[in-house]
């Protein structure tokens, strides 16, 4: 089973499934969002980018 946070539940509920966590554009089949470690939906690209402060974050669940 897959940790969801609060925070993304709440997301889920109010409709941003599919809206990144972290800065609130939509998953597309080129940067999908995968689930983090920390229980939240962001695009892949944000933990594979150095540039990132999500970067190198574990993905749970692509």
């Amino acid at each position: 089973m897959t940790w969801i946070s609060a925070r993304q539940q709440d997301r889920d509920h109010n409709g941003q499934r599919n809206d990144c966590g972290a800065c609130g554009h939509e998953g597309t089949a080129e940067d999908p969002l995968v689930l983090t470690d920390t229980g939240s939906r962001v695009h892949n690209s944000h933990i594979t980018d150095p540039g990132s402060g999500l970067y190198g974050m574990r993905q749970t669940n692509p």
